[in-house]
């Protein structure tokens, strides 16, 4: 890898292009069901080709380098929609793709969540990744507005992973991953996991999900299917909210998994990813006592009184690297990683020896054992011998140092990287974007998410407007910097702009008090460690102010601002921006 790199800053050929290629069609397959301690059969819009089996419900894990070209050819084969199926929109078979945080263009065959793909037809996308592209963690997903839902709601998703091995220099950041090494020089274990709401029901003759319901209609716990029936997503009505129907978060396609062969005494990178419909996570870990009873033996109604039996002892430390494929400004000690729809986080995991441990999710409700417990997602198991040392914090801070040292060739570079290590471990050297000064900035915007009740539907909006895919609502200056106000009336939001990543400035409640400061009477631990660091997707929780600060460098062309959530973003809370060389006024626009 580091030949590569030297090549390309040589001015030698970039690497070999990387080509994918997918059949949209339906494919069958199971999920496991904790409610019945058994597989429920589905059938589910998938991604099939370049590594994807029917079945998977997860799409593969692309990885590539800086300067590469990455190409995904689409086949969607899908059945075609009637015309009264689009008109009353009953049909969710169009398609097209997201490179989810990935500073690109947005135009043409790139990032162009514009385009629509028919049943029937093919399209390439190209994407060019930058040579000074930031290494990270991002994802790719369909986008076609109005159909994110039921396609990413199947388990249509996948991790894009950006590796890189450059040094820092006087003028360039480096990579973070010379700094995951182990004690021999070899590059840290690494799991990916990509989390999931699969949004599937099994449906009677109108569409409508089978089971009790309540006084309001609203469905009623356990989620099940009935023997032989087929579990599928052919409307919105699938969406019934985790709370109520006691569905389980996945990860990469499987319910409660076992992930196993974690080295004890170790650090593990682990880069998760948000990718379902709009679920939160928070994830924590603990100690699982050698006497309990496997998880898949333990029906969904005993799990809260299991876990809270034999998930034992304080929760375990984990240790933030970077948000949304961004490496952060300094590495972050927490016990719990909050990672909201569209997010994703780098976390170092050490379990200090060989055991099962708990892997879970905390709801945070008001009153969460009866509304919406904390779920199981997996159970880890450790091998090999215990800690190395007593104190993890002290074995990273030495793992990090010696990499440095053995890793960056200048000796003034590396002074500096040791020194910002060793006072707080900080990662400066490893900050792609630079911060922005308040006078840089020409001009402000507003995004005001809101939801209103109506006589007829429930009207998502955004700065008073539903989603018009002929209208651009802004138009953005090329090679300026801007700072937005971002605010939720109704309801939390996770807000996401494509393309161009954001530093976060401010985060207050509407009494203007400070909510990411833990010495704030008004502190939130979901926005703990945010400010100042560099995002794509941020949470605007209802009567919250978020401020942040983006620039629009390089490419132009037409993307979007939307929730994150995938019903909200369906039914009109996104808007339409263009990055121009000149003017700021709306402009006609034509759906590709």
């Amino acid at each position: 890898m580091q030949i590569i790199f030297a090549a390309m800053l040589a001015g030698a050929p970039v690497p070999a292009p990387l080509e994918y290629r997918y059949e949209i069609r339906r494919a069958e397959g199971t999920i496991y069901n904790p409610w019945t301690l058994s597989d429920d059969r589905v059938e589910l819009r998938s991604y099939i080709g370049s590594g994807a089996n029917p079945g998977d419900f997860v799409a593969p894990t692309i990885r590539v380098v800086p300067g590469q070209k990455l190409t995904v050819d689409l086949d969607n084969r899908l059945e075609t929609c009637t015309a009264a199926q689009k008109r009353d929109h009953l049909c969710f078979n169009d398609t097209n793709l997201h490179t989810h945080g990935l500073w690109i263009s947005p135009s043409g065959n790139s990032d162009n969540v514009m385009v629509s793909i028919a049943p029937g037809e093919k399209f390439r996308y190209e994407y060019d990744i930058p040579t000074d592209h930031p290494a990270g963690t991002f994802w790719y997903h369909p986008h076609r507005h109005g159909n994110g839902l039921v396609q990413v709601g199947s388990g249509m998703a996948g991790a894009l992973i950006v590796t890189g091995n450059r040094q820092p220099t006087a003028d360039r950041p480096g990579d973070i991953d010379i700094l995951l090494k182990d004690q021999r020089g070899r590059p840290m274990a690494e799991r990916t996991m990509v989390f999931q709401q699969i949004e599937y029901g099994c449906l009677d003759e109108r569409g409508i999900p089978a089971g009790k319901r309540d006084a309001q209609n609203e469905p009623i716990r356990p989620f099940t299917c009935e023997k032989g029936q087929v579990g599928r997503i052919e409307n919105f009505e699938t969406d019934w909210g985790w709370s109520k129907t006691g569905r389980f978060m996945g990860i990469n396609g499987k319910v409660q998994p076992v992930i196993g062969k974690v080295a004890a005494g170790q650090f593990e990178r682990w880069r998760l990813i948000n990718a379902g419909t709009g679920g939160t996570m928070r994830l924590r870990l603990f100690h699982l006592d050698p006497a309990a009873p496997e998880l898949r033996t333990v029906r969904a109604e005993d799990q809260v009184a299991w876990r809270q039996r034999y998930c034992t002892g304080a929760p375990l430390p984990m240790w933030q690297i970077a948000l949304d494929g961004l490496t952060r400004s300094d590495i972050r000690k927490t016990d719990e990683s909050s990672v909201f729809p569209g997010e994703r986080m780098d976390i170092l995991v050490n379990l200090p020896e060989a055991g099962r441990y708990c892997m879970f999710h905390d709801t945070r409700r008001k009153d969460p054992e009866k509304d919406n417990p904390k779920r199981m997602l997996a159970v880890v198991e450790a091998v090999g011998k215990a800690s190395p040392s007593a104190n993890a914090d002290e074995q990273l801070k030495a793992t990090l140092v010696r990499s440095a040292a053995k890793a960056v060739d200048d000796p003034a570079i590396r002074d500096k990287v040791v020194t910002d290590l060793q006072n707080g471990l900080k990662l400066s050297s490893f900050v792609w974007h630079k911060p922005i000064a308040k006078e840089e900035i020409s001009g402000y915007r507003e995004a005001i998410l809101n939801v209103l009740d109506g006589p007829e539907a429930t009207a998502f909006r955004m700065n008073g407007l539903t989603h018009d895919e002929h209208r651009i609502d802004a138009i953005l200056p090329l090679g300026k910097a801007e700072e937005w106000r971002a605010a939720a009336l109704a309801e939390g939001h996770p807000l996401h702009i494509h393309v161009n990543p954001f530093e976060i400035i401010s985060i207050k409640d509407a009494q203007g008090r400070d909510l990411a400061d833990p010495a704030s009477p008004a502190y939130d631990p979901d926005y703990g460690g945010l400010i100042g660091q560099w995002k794509d997707t941020v949470l605007v929780k209802e009567d919250v102010r978020v401020a942040f600060r983006t620039r629009y460098e390089r490419f132009t062309g037409d993307f979007v601002i939307h929730c994150h959530i995938m019903f909200h973003g369906d039914h009109g809370m996104m808007q339409n921006l263009r990055i121009a060389a000149d003017g700021d006024k709306p402009a006609e626009h034509g759906a590709h």
